[in-house]
C-alpha cells in the first residue's frame, strides 16, 4: 500500500510545484500601462548612457581589449554625443526655467 501512495503523492507534489511555470497562471494581473517617458527622462536617460560608455571605454582601454587607435575613436565619438546631450538638457533647463519665470 505504502509503495502505491508514496509515488503518487511524489507525483501530485511535483505538478502542483511545477503548474505555474508549465501552465502559468491565467489570474495573472498585467502590469499596467507605462506613460511614454518626457524628453526630461529621455535626455537624463541618454546622459546616464553616454557617460556609462565613456568609462567602459577607459576600462577597456586600461585592461588592453582597445588599441591605442581603436580608443581614440570610440573616444572622441563619445565625446560628441556627450556634448551633444549636455547641451540639450542645457537647453531643457533654460526652457523650464523660462516658464517658471514667466
Amino acid at each position: 500500500m505504502e509503495l502505491i501512495i508514496a509515488p503518487i503523492l511524489f507525483i501530485g507534489m511535483v505538478l502542483y510545484v511545477a503548474y505555474p511555470l508549465l501552465w502559468g497562471s491565467e489570474t495573472r494581473a498585467e502590469p499596467p500601462p507605462q506613460a511614454p517617458p518626457t524628453d526630461r527622462q529621455t535626455i537624463l536617460r541618454e546622459k546616464e548612457d553616454v557617460v556609462a560608455n565613456l568609462k567602459d571605454i577607459e576600462m577597456d582601454f586600461r585592461m588592453g581589449k582597445l588599441s591605442s587607435q581603436d580608443y581614440e575613436d570610440l573616444k572622441s565619438e563619445y565625446e560628441e554625443r556627450a556634448v551633444e546631450v549636455f547641451e540639450r538638457a542645457e537647453a531643457l533647463q533654460r526652457k523650464r526655467t523660462r516658464k517658471t519665470r514667466s
